[in-house]
């Protein structure tokens, strides 16, 4: 890691982006149709939550993998987006470790692994209320030419 990078990942989020970001959150329908609460957002770092409700079940009881992976998707789209940039998903790998089942949530990380100008890359960690790990994701994320401050719409959804 070069001093330049060292000195990036070091600085706290703008206020005015985090703020846009909260804001993006609250006005998008897709995430308050699944239930999904951001609880916290700094550079490089997002934190999310879905209430499992019986409209998250797939037909055996446990959490539907594409609300799964829309959750991780929407978690590492707003990390990727904390640098002030609108970002949107290029590609995205989940990997289904449990089934998320017989849980009143899913606490899900995302994690910056390299934040570039043009692409980035993102993991996301999924947990039950148990703190059992159930689901982990890579995402890439084209950084598009737009500030999230300026942004009506959601990145990386």
């Amino acid at each position: 890691m070069d001093h330049e990078q060292v000195q990036a990942e070091s600085l706290p989020i703008s206020p005015a982006v985090q703020q846009a970001l909260w804001n993006l959150v609250e006005n998008n329908l897709y995430i308050q149709e699944l239930k999904i609460e951001i609880l916290e957002i700094e550079r490089g770092y997002v934190r999310g939550r879905l209430t499992v409700t019986e409209h998250v079940l797939n037909p055996y009881g446990s959490v539907h993998g594409g609300c799964l992976y829309s959750l991780a998707d929407i978690t590492a789209g707003l990390a990727a987006s904390t640098y002030g940039v609108c970002s949107s998903t290029i590609d995205g790998n989940m990997e289904y470790i449990l089934p998320a089942i017989d849980t009143d949530y899913i606490l899900c990380e995302a994690k910056e692994i390299r934040q570039g100008m043009h692409v980035s890359q993102y993991e996301a960690f999924l947990y039950d209320d148990k703190g059992q790990l159930v689901d982990k994701a890579v995402f890439s994320f084209y950084m598009m030419n737009r500030a999230v401050t300026a942004s009506e719409t959601m990145p990386g959804v």
